[in-house]
């Protein structure tokens, strides 16, 4: 299965839910993130955030496996579920969050080494680091990459 076997489609509101279950997911299996335990604030703020931002979803069998959220120039999350890994999603919703931009810029945590390595094969470099203090005394470094459109003649 590759990227183009998944369905592409700009997200909506009503997908919150399923993508707030990959966002738990994805913390569930990451031993240096804060486990998400309650769905209705994530699911909550991601509705919010679907009517207001640019976002993809990914799909297979009408089931959401992965998704993009871009706000102006910033992606604010791109995350895919544990089955679609590996297999072209993500440089996929990547891509379209790239389309009629002249630069995007990622954040990225320190201790995330599969997405620092992932966004540098797609051309984004690291321009600045700053550390986020957590309500539960953990503080992790935050990586911004950033990705500039090739000058093209």
């Amino acid at each position: 299965m590759v990227a183009d076997s998944f369905d592409y489609r700009h997200g909506k509101p009503a997908d919150a839910a399923s993508c707030a279950r990959i966002i738990r997911e994805w913390s569930a299996d990451t031993p240096w993130m804060t486990k998400v335990d309650d769905l209705e604030p994530m699911t909550a703020y991601w509705r919010e955030r679907f009517g207001r931002d640019c976002v993809w979803v990914a799909e297979k069998d009408a089931h959401i496996v992965g998704f993009c959220v871009r706000e102006e120039d910033n992606i604010g999350a791109l995350y895919v579920a544990r089955d679609a890994r590996r297999l072209g999603v993500g440089k996929k919703l990547l891509d379209l969050a790239k389309e009629n931009r002249e630069w995007i810029t990622v954040w990225a945590y320190e201790l995330n080494t599969r997405a620092r390595k992932f966004y540098r094969r797609e051309g984004l470099v690291e321009v600045s680091r700053e550390t986020e203090h957590f309500e539960d005394g953990v503080s992790l470094v935050d990586i911004e990459h950033r990705w500039i459109r090739p000058f093209s003649r």
